[in-house]
């Protein structure tokens, strides 16, 4: 499997996994820096769009399924299944400190960024927000009612929490309250989610497919015409309307916005996708089977 890199828009995949054989869980950009977050074998970063891939040492356990980025200065988040969260205050290339002050569960699921807030999710113990860099963590779980939170995404000053069985959740305080918003979603195990102008869309495990709303997670449809496996594990947009998603049988592409969906993984060796990212026009896929 490996790491792909499609240079025209999902038209053509081909491998980048000079210095990287693992599976790749999560991708990340921080400016123009590519990280692999890998099953058991760590971090790893490119900064010539994949050409090759280095080890970054220094997070201590290497199981690291989920990577976020901040969105000013040179910090970046790593959050460690098993291990908690993890900064880099150059550009992620270390070196990292663990930063767990307040976290009731190491078993980080997602990080998300939302001004100069950090959100994690966890698998066990709901949602926690830093305000000072990781320093210290306060739980935010007022009327959240499952705590295994996946996924995050935000529109405006809308965030969105997608959790395993209990659909997904909104806030429109900063985390402070939590209101379920499952109306016309069919499933409530959401692994990913994400916001493309006022549209929201959420990926359902087990055969479900893929749903959008277009207003602030009040009602679902379904929104995934054209998609021939229903297991979206990643979701990823370039552009107003352009949005792409990763499932267990590749990679699809919609052009309008999730009313049609067609494949886009001509060249792609292993078809469990289990990340995608998007740097300028070019659109990385990780996949479990080999970086």
């Amino acid at each position: 499997g490996g790491v792909s890199i499609s240079t025209n828009s999902g038209g053509l995949w081909t491998p980048v996994n000079t210095g990287i054989d693992a599976n790749v869980l999560s991708l990340a950009v921080h400016g123009t820096t590519i990280f692999g977050g890998c099953d058991g074998k760590g971090l790893y970063l490119s900064g010539n769009n994949g050409n090759s891939w280095a080890s970054n040492n220094g997070i201590t356990n290497t199981n690291v399924p989920s990577l976020c980025l901040v969105t000013s200065g040179t910090n970046v988040f790593a959050g460690v299944f098993g291990g908690g969260v993890f900064l880099s205050t150059n550009n992620g290339t270390g070196p990292w400190t663990s930063v767990n002050s307040g976290l009731t569960s190491n078993s980080i699921q997602a990080l998300f960024i939302n001004g100069t807030s950090v959100y994690a999710g966890t698998n066990s113990n709901g949602i926690f927000k830093s305000t000072n860099n990781g320093s210290s963590w306060t739980a935010v779980n007022t009327g959240l009612t499952n705590m295994n939170v996946n996924s995050f995404a935000s529109n405006g000053s809308n965030i969105f929490a997608g959790t395993f069985g209990g659909g997904v959740f909104l806030s429109t305080d900063n985390g402070g309250h939590w209101t379920a918003a499952n109306t016309g979603l069919a499933n409530s195990s959401v692994q990913s989610l994400v916001a493309n102008g006022t549209n929201v869309f959420a990926g359902t495990f087990y055969g479900a497919g893929l749903f959008s709303s277009n207003n602030n997670g009040s009602t679902w449809t379904k929104a995934d015409s054209g998609i021939t496996n229903f297991s979206v594990n990643a979701l990823a947009t370039m552009g107003a309307n352009t949005v792409f998603a990763g499932t267990y049988g590749g990679v699809f592409k919609s052009k309008d916005n999730g009313s049609l969906w067609t494949k886009v993984d001509s060249g792609l060796t292993n078809h469990n996708v289990k990340a995608l990212v998007t740097i300028d026009s070019n659109i990385f896929a990780g996949t479990d089977g080999g970086g």
